[in-house]
C-alpha cells in the first residue's frame, strides 16, 4: 500500500506539483523542490481467477480551481486550500481519484510545453489539413492524465493443424498463323496437409484499462518505457489527473488472449507460407501468466474546428502523437484533380505514340 501523500511545500505551505523534466516535486509559489523517495522495484503477480486490485485507503481527491480551471490530485486531509497553479483559494472537489491503487506508474517525462511542441511538429506532417490549423496550431486546454493499463506476461503453447493450398501455372505453346507461338496458361492447385507446434513468449503485453483511451491508441502511442516503471506513489500524480479502470483484470486478459492468439496465427501462417488455406486451426494454451495494474502518462487535448470535436494524444514518456485532425475538402479535391491530370497526360502519350 502506498504511503500517505504529503503535498504541502515545507517552505511556504503551498501544494507541490510533479515536474516531468526534473522528476521531482516543485512548488510554483516559492520554487522549492523535493525528491521522491522510491527505491522499490515493481514486480508482477501470478494471475488466477481470484486476482483483483486492492482498494486504496489513501485515495486522493481531484480539485478544480474556479479561477484558472486547473485540476490537481491532492490528498483530502492535506489540502492547503490554494491552487498550485495560480494561488487562488477558490478550490472545489470534483471526485475521488485512484480508488484502486496501481502497482506501478510510468512518470511523465514530457512537459506540457514539450507536448505542445510535439503536436505542432506532428500536425505539420498531416496531409490535407487546413492551412489555418497548420499555421496557427492552436489548441484548447491540454491536460496530463495517467491512464490505467494492464501489463501482462505469459507464454503460449500452440498446436497448429491445417491444409495449405498452393496455386501453380504451367505455360504451353502452340503454333499460330505465320509461325507465331500462342501461349496457353494452365492453372492448378495442390493441397498440403500440415501440423506442428509453436511456442511464443509475450512480455509487457499492454491492454487498455478503460474506454477513454482505446487499445489502438495505446499501440499507436508507441513505447512507454515500461523498464522505467516506478512503484506507485501518489506524489507522481500531483498536478495531473488520473483515470480509474472500467475494464477489470479478467476482461482485460480475455482481450489479451484474443489479440495474442491472432498474433500467433499470423506468425504461424508466415511460417507455413501457403498461398491460401483450405483449413487452418490454432489451439493455444496460455501459461506462466503474470500481471500488474499500471498507470501510463498521456497528454490529452480536445479541440473544436468548425463546430466539430477532435482529439489528439501525446505520449507523456516519449512524445509520440496520435489523433484525428480536420481535413480540407479543397485540398483533397485538388489532389484528386492532380492525379487525374497525370493519368490523362500518360493516356495521351500512350495513345499518340503507341496506338
Amino acid at each position: 500500500m502506498s504511503k500517505k501523500l504529503n503535498s504541502k511545500c515545507s517552505s511556504c505551505g503551498f501544494s507541490y506539483v510533479f515536474n516531468p523534466e526534473t522528476q521531482t516535486l516543485y512548488c510554483n509559489q516559492c520554487g522549492s523542490t523535493k525528491s521522491i523517495q522510491n527505491s522499490e522495484t515493481s514486480v508482477k503477480k501470478e494471475y488466477n481467477p481470484k486476482s483483483k486490485v486492492l482498494k486504496n485507503s489513501n485515495a486522493s481527491m481531484v480539485y478544480e480551481c474556479e479561477n484558472c480551471g486547473a485540476k490537481s490530485n491532492i490528498n483530502e486531509d492535506k489540502v492547503s486550500g490554494v491552487c498550485p497553479y495560480c494561488g487562488s483559494t477558490n478550490l472545489h472537489s470534483l471526485a475521488e481519484a485512484v480508488e484502486f491503487e496501481p502497482d506501478a506508474v510510468v512518470p511523465f517525462k514530457i512537459s506540457k510545453q514539450m507536448a505542445l511542441a510535439k503536436y505542432k511538429q506532428w500536425i505539420k506532417t498531416r496531409k490535407f489539413v487546413p492551412n489555418k490549423l497548420k499555421s496557427n496550431a492552436k489548441i484548447n486546454k491540454m491536460e496530463g492524465v495517467y491512464f490505467p493499463c494492464w501489463d501482462f506476461d505469459f507464454n503460449v503453447n500452440s498446436t497448429i493443424k491445417g491444409v495449405g493450398i498452393n496455386t501453380h501455372t504451367n505455360v504451353t505453346y502452340s503454333s499460330g498463323p505465320n509461325g507465331t507461338k500462342i501461349a496457353h496458361h494452365n492453372t492448378y492447385t495442390t493441397r498440403h496437409p500440415f501440423s506442428g507446434t509453436q511456442f511464443d513468449v509475450f512480455k509487457d503485453y499492454l491492454i487498455a484499462g478503460n474506454n477513454q483511451i482505446s487499445q489502438s491508441e495505446i499501440l499507436e502511442l508507441g513505447n512507454y518505457g515500461i523498464e522505467t516503471l516506478k512503484v506507485y506513489s501518489p506524489e507522481y500524480l500531483l498536478g495531473f489527473l488520473s483515470s480509474g479502470f472500467d475494464i477489470d483484470v479478467h476482461k482485460a486478459f480475455d482481450v489479451a488472449k484474443v489479440n495474442a492468439k491472432n498474433e500467433v496465427e499470423q506468425t504461424a501462417k508466415l511460417k507455413y507460407n501457403y498461398d491460401s488455406y483450405e483449413y487452418f486451426n490454432v489451439s493455444s494454451l496460455f501459461n506462466s501468466i503474470m500481471w500488474r495494474y499500471i498507470y501510463l502518462p498521456v497528454w490529452v487535448c480536445n479541440f473544436k474546428y468548425q463546430n466539430k470535436k477532435y482529439r489528439f494524444l501525446v505520449n507523456g514518456y516519449n512524445g509520440y502523437v496520435t489523433g484525428k485532425v480536420p481535413r480540407s475538402g479543397w485540398k483533397i479535391f485538388g489532389a484528386v484533380l492532380g492525379v487525374l491530370a497525370v493519368v490523362g497526360v500518360i493516356g495521351y502519350f500512350v495513345y499518340k505514340f503507341f496506338i
